[in-house]
């Protein structure tokens, strides 16, 4: 669902903060509700001539179906290029090309509702990534054509950079700021600066690779414009939307600038849009140990009986793989060596909270560690390793969504530059979780450089929208619950519909019936559900 950049100190903090707030204090930023009200020159952005072709060609097909794809469905996917401006307020100037994904309903032409458009959050996500896998009910494929997308600057879309030493872990500058057992109490003033000035040095890189004017306009009041502009290309009188992660906040985001153009909308595994991107940050933390929380209590077999004695225990565990790694040097499994120390620990730990399907390999892997089952321990963590950091990972898409998720980030939030604030934001963030909390705040320095956006929106309520269904997870340690508490109250026409279960993203992933059965109705039937319906782990 959410594409998993290979873990070095730097891309481990930045992959795992996955969403975008904007700041509360700001007046409310309002753009025109229409592409028509916005000038007659942006016509010739309507009623494109789309050109769908297949995706992928015999060995590309090939190549996909050893990472699992289904060779049918990727035979079935369609691509094309639609062209967008830049900057709405200038659209005679530049534009670039949006990659576009399309999978056609399955069922007759007559039972068609529509385009059903998937964004699987970040940001950063790759909208083409994502729908190489099969997705939703039968149901909602008979009678929707599912449709994705590569925002601007990512993946196929004019795909940005900050340099190739960006997500470099061989030359990682923060590495010493960021390892896992970081105490941020240990920050001193003169390391505050330093840190300071290696964000501003990182900022220019990105600003020399990919210009300060591309960057001031990756902000998502700009990819939900063109969001509608891919409704008007699609020829749908509403766009039907499923969001995942900062997909919600996108979501939402379009459902106050077009609310006329809402279809069926959900958000599922919210982002709260009216904190800033620090309190962001700390409360993400808070959920990645809730979660661990809840690992801890079904784990009847590890080697720990409570939270504190699980920190204490892969403490230890971690300390003993940075003094003695495991190594693997099989080309058979990859084509370079791989090390698996204690930082990789606890990467693998942080990405197990996102899915539960996970957990009962979490679970073997540190009971051999705990044992010292050298053999078992490394055949386990291996695989985990595989799952979360070298599947689909090329250099080159590492470097470019990292590169966009702090670009997106930084063009929606105002973190400010004062030092002081991320080092109490970082000290909240250890205190919540000694074992997660180092190293998610300092990157986040580099926002207080960025280009100053063209233009940012926050404060934002949806009220003319249709009924909105948010889809909030007990369990999620990347968007906590109460997130998707707070952003059913904040637009007007929400609903909230509870998974009591862990993860990240619940629907359409065939991970629980009660709540497929739920959205599908309303996407299909257009019946809401009572705010409050809840839906119990299978």
């Amino acid at each position: 669902m959410r594409y998993v950049p290979a873990l070095t100190s730097t891309s481990l903090a930045l992959s795992l903060l996955l969403v975008a707030g904007c700041a509360p204090e700001e007046e409310p930023v309002r753009a025109d509700a229409s592409l028509e009200d916005q000038g007659p020159n942006l016509e010739r952005f309507d009623n494109q001539q789309l050109s769908w072709k297949a995706c992928h060609d015999e060995n590309e097909v090939e190549e996909l179906l050893e990472w699992g794809a289904q060779e049918k469905w990727l035979e079935s996917l369609e691509c094309t290029t639609m062209n967008v401006p830049l900057d709405y307020t200038d659209p005679e100037g530049e534009q670039m090309g949006l990659a576009l994904v399309r999978r056609a309903a399955e069922g007759e032409p007559e039972e068609r509702k529509g385009s059903l458009v998937i964004n699987p959050g970040g940001p950063g996500g790759s909208g083409l990534e994502m729908l190489t896998g099969e997705l939703f009910t039968s149901e909602i494929r008979d009678v929707f054509d599912l449709v994705s997308f590569d925002p601007r600057g990512i993946g196929a879309s004019a795909p940005i950079s900050c340099g190739e030493e960006f997500a470099d872990e061989e030359d990682d500058p923060w590495e010493e700021y960021l390892s896992w057992d970081a105490d941020p109490t240990d920050i001193t003033e003169d390391d505050l600066v330093t840190m300071d000035e290696m964000a501003r040095e990182v900022v220019d890189q990105c600003v020399e690779e990919t210009g300060e004017e591309f960057l001031a306009h990756m902000g998502t009041v700009n990819v939900a414009r063109d969001m509608d502009l891919i409704r008007e290309n699609l020829d749908e009188d509403e766009l039907h939307y499923v969001g995942y992660s900062y997909g919600t906040h996108l979501g939402a985001l379009y459902a106050e600038l077009y609310p006329e153009n809402v279809g069926g909308m959900v958000l599922d595994g919210a982002v709260d849009g009216e904190i800033d991107l620090l309190r962001m940050v700390v409360e993400q933390t808070e959920g990645f140990q809730e979660t661990w929380e809840r690992f801890i209590e079904q784990c009847s077999a590890c080697p720990f009986d409570d939270s504190e004695s699980a920190t204490e225990t892969v403490t230890a565990l971690a300390k003993g793989l940075d003094g003695d790694p495991i190594v693997i040097d099989d080309p058979a499994w990859h084509e370079e060596e791989v090390t698996i120390d204690g930082g990789a620990l606890i990467g693998i730990l942080m990405h197990s909270m996102y899915q539960e399907w996970v957990w009962p390999d979490l679970e073997e892997a540190l009971v051999a560690l705990g044992r010292g089952d050298l053999y078992e321990a490394t055949y386990q963590l291996s695989g985990l390793y595989w799952m979360f950091f070298l599947y689909m990972a090329e250099e080159e898409a590492e470097e470019n969504q990292a590169a966009a998720r702090v670009a997106v980030e930084c063009a929606d939030s105002e973190t400010g530059a004062d030092l002081d604030a991320y080092r109490e934001a970082a000290e909240a963030a250890y205190e919540a979780s000694p074992l997660f909390g180092p190293g998610m705040v300092w990157p986040q320095m580099m926002c207080s450089h960025w280009a100053d956006p063209a233009e940012r929106l926050s404060g934002f309520s949806a009220s003319e929208a249709p009924p909105i269904v948010v889809i909030g997870t007990v369990g999620d340690p990347a968007t906590p619950y109460e997130w998707s508490r707070r952003l059913a109250d904040q637009l007007d026409s929400a609903t909230l519909v509870t998974y009591e279960g862990s993860g990240h993203g619940v629907y359409g992933f065939d991970a629980n019936t009660c709540v497929d059965e739920v959205i599908d109705a309303y996407l299909l039937e257009g019946a809401v559900p009572d705010s409050g319906h809840s839906c119990l782990p299978e």
